[in-house]
Protein backbone atom coordinates (compact mmCIF):
# COMPACT_ATOMS: atom_id res chain seq x y z
CA UNK A 1 0.00 0.00 0.00
CA UNK A 2 0.85 3.78 -0.43
CA UNK A 3 0.14 6.09 2.12
CA UNK A 4 -0.05 8.95 0.50
CA UNK A 5 1.36 12.15 3.05
CA UNK A 6 -0.35 15.52 3.22
CA UNK A 7 1.04 18.41 5.02
CA UNK A 8 -1.12 21.14 5.42
CA UNK A 9 -0.51 24.83 6.44
CA UNK A 10 -2.86 27.75 6.14
CA UNK A 11 -4.18 26.70 2.82
CA UNK A 12 -7.36 25.03 1.13
CA UNK A 13 -5.95 21.51 0.67
CA UNK A 14 -9.55 19.89 -0.05
CA UNK A 15 -9.18 20.39 -3.78
CA UNK A 16 -5.69 18.54 -3.47
CA UNK A 17 -7.38 15.74 -1.78
CA UNK A 18 -10.30 15.61 -3.79
CA UNK A 19 -8.15 15.17 -7.16
CA UNK A 20 -6.29 12.09 -5.35
CA UNK A 21 -9.44 10.13 -4.38
CA UNK A 22 -10.25 10.36 -8.23
CA UNK A 23 -6.96 9.18 -9.32
CA UNK A 24 -7.21 6.16 -6.94
CA UNK A 25 -11.05 5.62 -8.28
CA UNK A 26 -9.36 5.60 -11.56
CA UNK A 27 -7.27 3.23 -10.59
CA UNK A 28 -9.62 0.60 -8.65
CA UNK A 29 -6.87 1.84 -5.86
CA UNK A 30 -9.04 1.82 -2.56
CA UNK A 31 -7.01 -1.12 -1.01
CA UNK A 32 -3.75 0.25 -2.62
CA UNK A 33 -4.08 3.79 -1.49
CA UNK A 34 -4.37 5.62 1.64
CA UNK A 35 -4.50 9.01 2.16
CA UNK A 36 -3.26 10.78 5.54
CA UNK A 37 -3.20 14.13 5.80
CA UNK A 38 -1.92 16.22 9.22
CA UNK A 39 -2.90 20.36 9.29
CA UNK A 40 0.19 21.99 11.43
CA UNK A 41 -2.19 24.08 13.83
CA UNK A 42 -3.82 26.26 10.93
CA UNK A 43 -5.78 28.97 11.78
CA UNK A 44 -9.40 29.05 11.78
CA UNK A 45 -10.18 29.82 8.24
CA UNK A 46 -8.34 27.00 6.61
CA UNK A 47 -9.72 24.61 9.36
CA UNK A 48 -13.17 25.82 7.97
CA UNK A 49 -12.50 25.47 4.44
CA UNK A 50 -10.41 21.86 5.00
CA UNK A 51 -13.77 20.46 7.16
CA UNK A 52 -14.52 18.29 3.64
CA UNK A 53 -11.56 16.65 3.65
CA UNK A 54 -12.98 14.57 6.98
CA UNK A 55 -15.01 12.71 4.34
CA UNK A 56 -12.20 11.88 2.23
CA UNK A 57 -8.82 10.74 4.04
CA UNK A 58 -7.63 10.27 7.52
CA UNK A 59 -7.15 13.61 8.42
CA UNK A 60 -5.48 15.15 11.75
CA UNK A 61 -5.12 18.80 13.21
CA UNK A 62 -2.13 19.63 15.72
CA UNK A 63 -2.74 21.37 18.50
CA UNK A 64 0.67 24.16 18.14
CA UNK A 65 2.05 24.72 14.98
CA UNK A 66 5.18 22.07 15.01
CA UNK A 67 7.02 22.80 11.46
CA UNK A 68 6.94 20.75 8.53
CA UNK A 69 9.96 18.45 9.20
CA UNK A 70 8.12 17.77 12.35
CA UNK A 71 4.85 16.95 10.99
CA UNK A 72 6.57 14.72 8.21
CA UNK A 73 8.22 12.54 11.48
CA UNK A 74 4.72 12.19 12.51
CA UNK A 75 2.90 10.21 9.15
CA UNK A 76 4.60 7.21 10.04
CA UNK A 77 2.50 7.08 13.32
CA UNK A 78 -0.57 7.18 11.14
CA UNK A 79 -0.19 5.44 7.94
CA UNK A 80 -0.38 2.11 7.19
CA UNK A 81 1.42 1.69 4.17
CA UNK A 82 5.24 0.16 3.26
CA UNK A 83 5.49 3.14 1.30
CA UNK A 84 5.24 6.61 1.98
CA UNK A 85 4.39 8.99 -0.62
CA UNK A 86 4.98 13.08 0.39
CA UNK A 87 3.73 16.11 -1.07
CA UNK A 88 2.41 19.11 0.09
CA UNK A 89 -1.32 20.58 0.06
CA UNK A 90 -0.58 23.64 -2.85
CA UNK A 91 0.56 21.19 -5.20
CA UNK A 92 -1.35 20.70 -8.57
CA UNK A 93 -1.18 17.34 -9.67
CA UNK A 94 -0.51 15.99 -13.34
CA UNK A 95 -3.17 13.14 -14.20
CA UNK A 96 -1.30 10.29 -14.06
CA UNK A 97 0.35 11.28 -10.79
CA UNK A 98 -0.37 8.28 -8.72
CA UNK A 99 -0.38 5.48 -11.46
CA UNK A 100 3.14 6.88 -12.35
CA UNK A 101 4.34 6.32 -9.12
CA UNK A 102 2.90 2.96 -8.53
CA UNK A 103 4.95 1.48 -11.70
CA UNK A 104 7.78 2.25 -9.30
CA UNK A 105 6.97 0.09 -6.83
CA UNK A 106 9.07 -3.10 -8.27
CA UNK A 107 12.24 -0.88 -8.77
CA UNK A 108 15.47 -1.36 -7.04
CA UNK A 109 14.98 2.71 -5.53
CA UNK A 110 13.94 2.76 -1.65
CA UNK A 111 13.04 6.48 -2.68
CA UNK A 112 11.79 7.85 -5.71
CA UNK A 113 11.44 11.40 -6.47
CA UNK A 114 8.74 13.01 -8.62
CA UNK A 115 10.16 16.61 -9.04
CA UNK A 116 8.83 20.02 -8.93
CA UNK A 117 7.38 22.30 -11.49
CA UNK A 118 6.48 25.90 -11.91
CA UNK A 119 3.21 27.54 -13.65
CA UNK A 120 5.04 29.68 -16.51
CA UNK A 121 1.80 32.66 -15.43
CA UNK A 122 3.95 32.73 -12.84
CA UNK A 123 6.56 34.32 -14.50
CA UNK A 124 5.37 37.84 -14.30
CA UNK A 125 6.91 40.72 -13.00
CA UNK A 126 5.33 40.65 -9.23
CA UNK A 127 6.87 36.84 -8.54
CA UNK A 128 9.43 36.44 -11.39
CA UNK A 129 12.50 35.92 -8.41
CA UNK A 130 11.15 32.57 -7.26
CA UNK A 131 9.72 31.80 -10.57
CA UNK A 132 13.60 32.51 -11.94
CA UNK A 133 15.00 30.80 -8.78
CA UNK A 134 13.18 27.66 -8.32
CA UNK A 135 13.07 27.07 -12.32
CA UNK A 136 16.67 27.91 -13.08
CA UNK A 137 18.90 26.68 -9.01
CA UNK A 138 15.97 24.39 -7.18
CA UNK A 139 14.08 22.63 -9.82
CA UNK A 140 15.73 20.81 -12.55
CA UNK A 141 14.79 18.40 -15.50
CA UNK A 142 14.93 14.84 -14.80
CA UNK A 143 17.71 14.29 -16.73
CA UNK A 144 19.76 16.78 -14.68
CA UNK A 145 18.55 15.55 -11.68
CA UNK A 146 19.79 12.45 -11.99
CA UNK A 147 23.14 13.57 -12.86
CA UNK A 148 23.12 15.05 -8.88
CA UNK A 149 20.10 12.48 -7.54
CA UNK A 150 20.65 13.69 -3.48
CA UNK A 151 22.24 16.73 -3.96
CA UNK A 152 18.98 18.28 -6.28
CA UNK A 153 16.18 16.49 -3.81
CA UNK A 154 13.08 17.82 -2.99
CA UNK A 155 11.05 16.47 -0.24
CA UNK A 156 7.84 18.49 -2.18
CA UNK A 157 7.28 15.41 -3.92
CA UNK A 158 8.80 12.00 -3.45
CA UNK A 159 7.71 8.53 -2.05
CA UNK A 160 10.02 6.73 0.51
CA UNK A 161 10.15 3.01 1.92
CA UNK A 162 8.61 3.19 5.35
CA UNK A 163 10.91 1.53 6.91
CA UNK A 164 13.94 3.86 5.16
CA UNK A 165 12.08 7.20 6.28
CA UNK A 166 12.59 5.95 9.11
CA UNK A 167 16.18 5.91 9.67
CA UNK A 168 16.76 8.94 7.76
CA UNK A 169 14.22 11.06 8.57
CA UNK A 170 15.79 14.70 9.43
CA UNK A 171 16.53 14.90 13.68
CA UNK A 172 13.72 16.77 15.38
CA UNK A 173 16.97 19.50 16.33
CA UNK A 174 17.61 19.91 12.53
CA UNK A 175 13.62 20.15 11.89
CA UNK A 176 13.36 23.42 12.88
CA UNK A 177 15.38 25.22 10.62
CA UNK A 178 14.00 24.36 7.55
CA UNK A 179 15.93 23.10 4.26
CA UNK A 180 14.48 19.53 4.39
CA UNK A 181 14.81 18.52 1.43
CA UNK A 182 18.81 19.40 1.40
CA UNK A 183 18.87 17.46 4.86
CA UNK A 184 17.12 14.73 3.94
CA UNK A 185 19.19 14.39 0.43
CA UNK A 186 22.02 14.21 2.12
CA UNK A 187 21.01 11.86 5.01
CA UNK A 188 20.04 9.80 2.13
CA UNK A 189 22.88 9.71 0.39
CA UNK A 190 24.78 8.73 3.96
CA UNK A 191 22.78 5.91 4.23
CA UNK A 192 23.26 5.14 0.82
CA UNK A 193 20.14 4.44 -0.41
CA UNK A 194 18.82 4.02 -3.99
CA UNK A 195 16.91 6.95 -5.34
CA UNK A 196 15.40 7.36 -8.62
CA UNK A 197 14.28 10.54 -10.12
CA UNK A 198 11.16 10.31 -12.60
CA UNK A 199 9.29 13.01 -14.68
CA UNK A 200 6.17 13.05 -12.19
CA UNK A 201 6.52 16.37 -11.47
CA UNK A 202 3.78 18.68 -9.21
CA UNK A 203 3.58 22.25 -10.16
CA UNK A 204 3.67 24.99 -7.67
CA UNK A 205 -0.37 25.95 -6.45
CA UNK A 206 1.19 29.04 -4.35
CA UNK A 207 4.39 31.06 -5.40
CA UNK A 208 5.47 34.13 -3.01
CA UNK A 209 5.87 37.65 -4.53
CA UNK A 210 9.10 39.11 -4.99
CA UNK A 211 8.85 40.75 -1.56
CA UNK A 212 7.69 37.54 0.10
CA UNK A 213 10.03 35.62 -1.45
CA UNK A 214 13.07 37.87 -0.28
CA UNK A 215 11.96 38.47 2.86
CA UNK A 216 11.87 34.31 3.20
CA UNK A 217 15.18 34.04 1.69
CA UNK A 218 16.70 35.93 4.49
CA UNK A 219 14.87 33.60 7.04
CA UNK A 220 16.29 30.57 5.06
CA UNK A 221 19.93 31.54 5.19
CA UNK A 222 19.15 32.49 8.39
CA UNK A 223 18.60 28.47 9.15
CA UNK A 224 21.18 27.59 6.93
CA UNK A 225 23.30 29.36 9.57
CA UNK A 226 22.26 27.74 12.30
CA UNK A 227 22.84 24.30 10.59
CA UNK A 228 26.38 25.58 9.68
CA UNK A 229 26.98 26.24 13.53
CA UNK A 230 25.66 22.65 14.27
CA UNK A 231 27.22 20.68 11.33
CA UNK A 232 30.20 23.02 10.01
CA UNK A 233 32.39 19.98 11.20
CA UNK A 234 30.78 18.03 8.13
CA UNK A 235 32.84 19.07 5.52
CA UNK A 236 30.88 16.50 3.08
CA UNK A 237 28.05 18.18 3.96
CA UNK A 238 29.10 21.61 3.54
CA UNK A 239 30.85 21.03 0.57
CA UNK A 240 27.72 20.34 -0.94
CA UNK A 241 26.44 23.72 -0.16
CA UNK A 242 27.09 26.49 -2.48
CA UNK A 243 26.40 29.23 -0.20
CA UNK A 244 28.82 27.67 2.90
CA UNK A 245 31.27 27.08 -0.19
CA UNK A 246 31.10 30.74 -0.91
CA UNK A 247 31.38 31.78 2.76
CA UNK A 248 33.89 28.97 3.30
CA UNK A 249 36.45 30.77 0.91
CA UNK A 250 36.46 34.30 1.47
CA UNK A 251 36.40 33.40 5.47
CA UNK A 252 39.91 31.52 4.10
CA UNK A 253 40.65 34.72 2.27
CA UNK A 254 39.79 36.98 5.26
CA UNK A 255 37.52 38.84 2.76
CA UNK A 256 34.26 38.35 4.89
CA UNK A 257 35.14 41.67 6.60
CA UNK A 258 35.27 43.90 3.07
CA UNK A 259 32.71 41.76 1.40
CA UNK A 260 30.11 42.40 4.51
CA UNK A 261 31.07 46.36 4.40
CA UNK A 262 30.18 46.48 0.41
CA UNK A 263 26.93 44.61 1.13
CA UNK A 264 25.70 47.00 3.46
CA UNK A 265 26.88 49.49 1.29
CA UNK A 266 24.65 48.31 -1.14
CA UNK A 267 21.70 46.21 0.68
CA UNK A 268 18.79 48.63 -0.17
CA UNK A 269 19.90 48.96 -4.23
CA UNK A 270 19.59 44.79 -4.09
CA UNK A 271 16.55 44.70 -2.42
CA UNK A 272 15.15 47.49 -4.52
CA UNK A 273 16.58 45.44 -7.66
CA UNK A 274 15.32 42.28 -6.88
CA UNK A 275 11.55 42.90 -5.20
CA UNK A 276 11.00 45.44 -8.89
CA UNK A 277 10.88 42.91 -11.35
CA UNK A 278 12.00 44.20 -14.47
CA UNK A 279 15.54 42.31 -14.81
CA UNK A 280 16.05 39.35 -11.97
CA UNK A 281 19.75 38.54 -12.06
CA UNK A 282 20.30 35.53 -10.07
CA UNK A 283 24.12 36.25 -9.68
CA UNK A 284 22.46 39.25 -7.63
CA UNK A 285 20.59 37.48 -5.78
CA UNK A 286 23.47 35.23 -4.67
CA UNK A 287 25.50 37.77 -3.82
CA UNK A 288 22.99 39.56 -1.61
CA UNK A 289 22.24 36.42 0.15
CA UNK A 290 26.43 35.76 0.65
CA UNK A 291 26.10 39.24 2.45
CA UNK A 292 23.27 38.19 4.44
CA UNK A 293 24.85 34.85 5.60
CA UNK A 294 28.29 36.97 6.67
CA UNK A 295 26.39 38.91 8.34
CA UNK A 296 24.03 36.15 10.22
CA UNK A 297 27.29 34.37 10.81
CA UNK A 298 29.46 36.94 11.85
CA UNK A 299 28.15 40.06 12.49
CA UNK A 300 24.47 39.27 14.22
CA UNK A 301 25.14 42.22 16.88
CA UNK A 302 25.06 44.97 13.81
CA UNK A 303 21.39 43.74 12.01
CA UNK A 304 19.88 45.96 13.89
CA UNK A 305 21.92 49.02 13.92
Amino acid sequence: MISVCVHIYNYYAYPLVRRLVTQMEQLNGTDDFEIVCIDDCSKGYYLNQNTGICDLAKYLRLNEHIGKGRTMNLFPKYANGEWLLFVDADSKLPDNFLKTYKKYLGSRADVVAGGVAYDLRDNDKEHRLRYRYGTKVEHRPVAERRKHPYTLFSERNFMIRRQVFENVKVPPQLCRYGHLGLLLGYRIQLAKVPLLHIDNPVTMGYVESNAEYLNKAVEEVADLVKIYDEMWEDQRFCRQIRLINSYSRLRRMGLCGIYYRLFRLMKVLLESQLVGGNIISLKVFKWYKVGVFIQKARYPQKEAE
